[in-house]
């Protein structure tokens, strides 16, 4: 399935997939989609974006079914973050990891950040193995700052720096 998943920028059209995506039980859990969010908040979200938001989703036959965000400050700011979804039907496959390759791609080789920063619900093991597998590292601790499914969990920031970028001492 790895080839047949295609990488690319959000486009208007995707606002129905990216609907249903943010709907699932996991993405629910671990992100705050809700299950009465509306196809017009994914409207209204996309038609937002600006050339410093770099939202890409991954496509497999005709539907999409993971979804990366890097938001910026600018194009020569040095600072972005990360948010990443995936379909419950099409986790466990490298989606994910293929998209965060991509945001890691976009930010080091051509927007040339230095840190990229995410949050992560405590207990997502899949998605803080992931992260630790790029290079991020935990800085933190947000204590019961999402709520899902009726319970508070704890949040992790994580961070990654862009090395190549740091000062030679």
């Amino acid at each position: 399935m790895d080839a047949q998943i295609i990488l690319r920028p959000v486009e208007a059209e995707d606002e129905k997939d990216i609907n249903i995506l943010r709907r699932q039980p996991s993405v629910m859990h671990y992100t705050l989609g809700l299950p009465s969010e509306r196809r017009a908040s994914n409207q209204s979200f996309i038609k937002g974006l600006t050339e410093n938001d770099h939202v890409i989703v991954a496509e497999y036959d005709g539907r999409v079914v993971g979804i990366g965000l890097e938001v910026l400050g600018g194009r020569l700011h040095y600072y972005g973050t990360a948010a990443m979804a995936v379909h419950d039907e099409f986790q466990n496959q490298g989606i994910g990891s293929r998209l965060l390759d991509y945001l890691i791609d976009i930010a080091d080789n051509y927007l040339g950040l230095l840190r990229l920063e995410l949050g992560v619900v405590e207990g997502n093991m899949r998605a803080v193995q992931l992260y630790k597998s790029r290079g991020f590292e935990t800085e933190g601790t947000l204590r019961k700052a999402h709520f899902a499914r009726g319970a508070f969990y704890n949040v992790l920031v994580m961070g990654r720096l862009n090395t190549a970028l740091l000062p030679k001492d």
